[in-house]
């Protein structure tokens, strides 16, 4: 055996310690290559890859290390750390005996002895221990002029563009990424096409407007609720006195010699009741118009007498003709006749001129009936909505868009090919009249879809149209500002434009009873 340490390893190689020293060396100069890339990605101020942080990998030979390439490692290091031992202490030694003859310097003619020299013994130094500096809260100054939230950013130069290197196999990783989402998209066409032909897809869109079921966790009882929060705060139910107490001793805080008179106020929602007008009878306004006409009969006929105003002319008919005007009659009846005749003319001149000036404008009969048809829906707006099979058929289409904007409604009609919704919101009255129209005076059931002209006959083959009252109530405030008329192409598009306005519950609930009633057909 020479002097160097042979092992074998577990395959009963030996294995000698300049392999080892090899191995070291080659894992030293592979981390020395990998810190210096990662300096230079830092550099270049750009994040570091996931696996360029890993190490590469080694060979399975030179990474795993048996029981016997170990305990050479662990020896070698030993030796080595016991010479640096040694070779430390007797640096220490030399130093603390010249420190000893400096400060003994005796005379050139005295011969110094060898006890003479103190020899301290060896005193082994300990590294200093660094004391941790105890952080210094930093003050912190309240600057009203100054929003701590913003950051501003010294001026800096900017850093110089450098070389921005890619590991191997970055763009064949991204290339393959890419392939298998396109293969996945191609699986999810091919599985909703046999799903829509299996008829999955009914059941798959019944799920999808389902509402999910709350947790659990969520549905626990809790130890307060939250209405008892408000009195009892942060305690729980056993801070209630119990009734067994004294009154005096259980509301010893709570009862007191005052009184609140709590301010009455009428509910929000309920409108004030108008006080209903007197209505008289026929009998009693046929009286009160006799009285009017008298007491404005009795004031001209004053005016008169004070000359305030001139006598009227005598009412001249041809009835009375001879009884008013007499001697001037019978000399020329021909003059008196057509006097009579001008003076009927130029009183029924007269009135026609008062009645047209009574008459309404054309623009104040348009506020009229605005007026007449609208409704204050301050206090609540009446909903309706409404699902038809089809609104193919050009006249009916007509009629439920027509009568919404004359009855000054808002909402939205929109056509799909599997069902056509209608969103009307408006006053009571509004929604009467609308129901009535769509319920009975609109005869859905005489019409065949794809059909323009109505079929009375039911005999008849083909598919019958049908409306359906889906919900109608009161909601607070309008959702839509006019009536408009959208087409959608696909259940999601009609839902978004619904829930654009926050109303897509409309749509759930009506495509979710359109597909179970299909479900029942079948």
């Amino acid at each position: 055996m020479d002097g160097k340490s042979r092992k074998r390893n577990g395959d009963g190689v030996p294995v000698s310690e300049e392999h080892l020293k090899g191995k070291e060396i080659m894992y030293q100069a592979q981390m020395e290559i990998q810190e210096r890339k990662r300096q230079l990605n830092m550099s270049n101020n750009r994040p570091t890859p996931v696996m360029a942080m890993r190490a590469p990998p080694i060979a399975s030979h030179t990474a795993k290390l048996n029981r016997a390439e170990a305990s050479v490692f662990i020896s070698r290091e030993m030796s080595q750390r016991e010479d640096r031992l040694k070779e430390i202490r007797a640096k220490l030694a030399a130093s603390t005996a010249l420190a000893a003859l400096n400060k003994k310097a005796p005379s050139a003619g005295i011969q110094l002895k060898k006890e003479s020299i103190p020899i301290e013994k060896e005193v082994p130094v300990e590294a200093p221990v660094e004391e941790e500096k105890p952080k210094i809260p930093e003050k912190f100054e309240f600057k009203p002029y100054l929003d701590p939230r913003l950051k501003v950013k010294g001026a800096a130069r900017e850093k110089r563009a450098t070389f921005n290197f890619h590991e191997k196999g970055e763009f064949e990783s991204l290339a393959n990424k890419q392939r298998q989402q396109a293969r996945l998209e191609n699986l999810q066409s091919k599985i909703a096409d046999t799903a829509k032909s299996t008829g999955i897809s009914s059941a798959v869109r019944l799920a999808m407007v389902t509402p999910a079921i709350q947790d659990t966790a969520a549905q626990e009882i809790p130890e307060v609720e939250w209405w008892d929060k408000i009195v009892l705060g942060d305690k729980d139910y056993d801070a209630i006195p119990s009734s067994s107490e004294p009154m005096s001793k259980r509301y010893v805080t709570t009862i007191t010699d005052l009184i609140e008179h709590p301010v009455q106020l009428k509910p929000p929602n309920e409108a004030n009741n108008p006080c209903l007008k007197v209505h008289l009878t026929k009998k009693e306004m046929k009286k009160i118009r006799r009285q009017n006409r008298k007491e404005a009969l009795k004031e001209r006929q004053e005016k008169v007498r004070l000359g305030l105003e001139k006598a009227p002319e005598p009412k001249i008919k041809m009835s009375n003709l001879m009884r008013v005007l007499g001697n001037e009659a019978i000399q020329d009846p021909t003059k008196m006749e057509e006097h009579a005749k001008k003076q009927a003319a130029e009183r029924q001149a007269k009135h026609q001129q008062a009645n047209e000036e009574r008459k309404l404008t054309k623009e104040e009969r348009a506020a009229k009936k605005t007026k007449k048809i609208s409704e204050d829906t301050t206090l609540g707006v009446h909903v309706a909505v409404y699902k038809v099979k089809s609104l193919s058929h050009p006249g009916k289409k007509f009629k439920v868009e027509v009568n919404a904007k004359q009855l000054q409604m808002t909402g939205v009609i929109i056509f799909h090919n599997l069902v056509n919704l209608v969103v009307v919101e408006g006053g009571p009255k509004q929604q009467k009249f609308y129901k009535n129209l769509m319920m009975n005076r609109i005869k859905w059931c005489d019409e065949i879809i794809g059909q323009k002209k109505d079929v009375e006959d039911r005999d008849v083959p083909g598919e019958r149209n049908e409306c359906h009252l889906v919900w109608e109530g009161i909601t607070k405030k309008r959702a839509f500002q006019e009536l408009r008329t959208l087409s959608a192409t696909s259940e999601k598009n009609a839902r978004e434009i619904l829930d654009k306005h926050g109303v897509a519950h409309y749509w759930d609930l009506a495509y979710s009873t359109t597909i179970l009633n299909t479900e029942q057909e079948e």
